[in-house]
């Protein structure tokens, strides 16, 4: 097996011509991933726009575009779920086809925001005549009523709303957002974990308790354009990652300051994924996980601190070439006020899929793994050789089976590196 090596940092289309047809075909087996379903893609599907890119200057960071979200988002439409081909752990993937899942019917609505439309809103319902507006609302700050936040909310457990880039992000980018006043669950054992009642997991894993995990998203970085989807999909897609999963019984540690307590109450998990391991078809390469000022080993499931339900953090990504770092700030249970900051040598270590462009591919050799779950087949190889995966960053609850509350984000930043 191969073994990551890792650093520490404590304070990261139509249909055209047969031939093209057969070359785009080949294109997406070889980075394993299915196709996004034929015909044009809908708005911030990821379309010719580039991301934004900062004012003319000196070299170095710059702001490329930031939402303060003072203003109403625009209003969305929900439609028939057309059930995107994302790939082989999507809603209607291969892996859900073998075990004769049916995706059941639902509505997305996929909506341009901020300025240029820069990001995207998409949410997911099964519930019939449903506004986006209950799902995703500018709201007032319980914590400053001059100020207003975005309010991502999950009525159901098979509500779900991600915000993405509408463009992927370039090799080199710093994304930052405050996020607060968590509402999804309390991981204590005897209750019903922040549900409104009794949920199932299902059809994808159904007789499963969902009710026994609830979270979100902090921050994440994924290889493919995020949007909602069956929990299963997003394991197969993350890189680095600083979410929150509410459960009972735990199957994590936190790091209270002197050591390492079974719970699943408000965890932090910051972490990257382990692409020297094929890790499982339902949960994906195993983690790399940042505690105790220092990364722990593979497939330590452990938590940097907890979170307090009604205060602001501030949660900061950077990619700087094949260097991540990540950084979250705010007053936690056990280390009070406090920023836990790491960095990842994402080549060093084979961060999974961690090349965003052929240069970098070409020095990923070592990391290859052509290999496939027996599930899916060998059209999707866990890491093609010369495979590259732009970017994209996504906040909010991506599970169309799971997780049910709300959470507030604002002040999300977008900085670029100005040459």
């Amino acid at each position: 097996m191969r073994t990551a090596a890792v650093s520490a940092v404590a304070v990261l289309r139509p249909f055209a011509l047969l031939a093209l047809a057969l070359v785009a075909a080949a294109l997406l087996a070889r980075c394993g991933s299915g196709g996004n379903g034929g015909g044009a893609p809908p708005p911030g599907d990821g379309g010719p726009n580039p991301p934004p890119a900062p004012p003319p200057g000196a070299p170095g960071w710059a702001v490329a575009a930031a939402e303060r979200f003072e203003a109403a988002l625009p209003d969305g439409a929900f439609a028939p779920d057309p059930v995107p081909d994302d790939g082989p752990f999507s809603d209607g993937g291969a892996f859900f086809a073998s075990r004769n899942v049916t995706p059941p019917a639902a509505f997305r609505a996929s909506t341009p925001a901020g300025a240029g439309g820069w990001f995207t809103v998409e949410s997911y319902t099964r519930r019939a005549g449903a506004s986006t507006r209950e799902l995703a609302e500018v709201v007032q700050d319980p914590a400053d009523p001059s100020n207003h936040a975005l309010r991502i909310t999950s009525r159901a457990h098979t509500d779900a709303t991600v915000l993405r880039p509408s463009a992927p992000l370039p090799a080199r980018y710093r994304i930052s957002v405050r996020v607060g006043f968590p509402s999804f669950g309390d991981g204590v054992a005897g209750g019903l974990n922040g549900y409104d009642g009794p949920a199932d997991a299902g059809p994808w894993w159904p007789g499963e308790d969902a009710t026994r995990q609830n979270g979100f998203y902090w921050l994440t970085i994924l290889d493919r354009l995020p949007r909602p989807h069956v929990n299963t999909w997003i394991h197969h897609h993350r890189k680095v990652v600083v979410d929150s999963d509410n459960h009972y019984p735990p199957w994590m540690e936190i790091w209270d300051g002197s050591r390492f307590v079974g719970s699943g109450e408000h965890p932090v998990m910051l972490f990257a994924l382990d692409g020297t391991q094929p890790g499982t078809e339902r949960t994906g390469p195993p983690f790399l996980s940042f505690s105790n000022g220092a990364w722990q080993p593979s497939g330590a499931i452990r938590a940097v601190d907890a979170y307090l339900p009604d205060t602001w953090y501030r949660v900061t990504l950077e990619r700087d070439g094949p260097r991540y770092t990540v950084e979250v700030s705010g007053k936690f249970r056990y280390g009070g006020e406090q920023t836990y900051r790491a960095s990842i040598d994402a080549a060093a270590a084979c961060v999974f899929h961690y090349p965003v462009d052929a240069a970098e591919a070409a020095g990923a050799a070592r990391c290859v793994d052509e290999g496939a779950f027996a599930s899916v087949g060998p059209a999707y190889p866990r890491w093609p050789a010369g495979g590259a995966w732009p970017d994209w960053f996504m906040l909010g609850d991506p599970h169309v089976n799971y997780y049910e509350g709300s959470v507030l984000y604002d002040d999300l930043v977008l900085e670029t590196w100005r040459e």
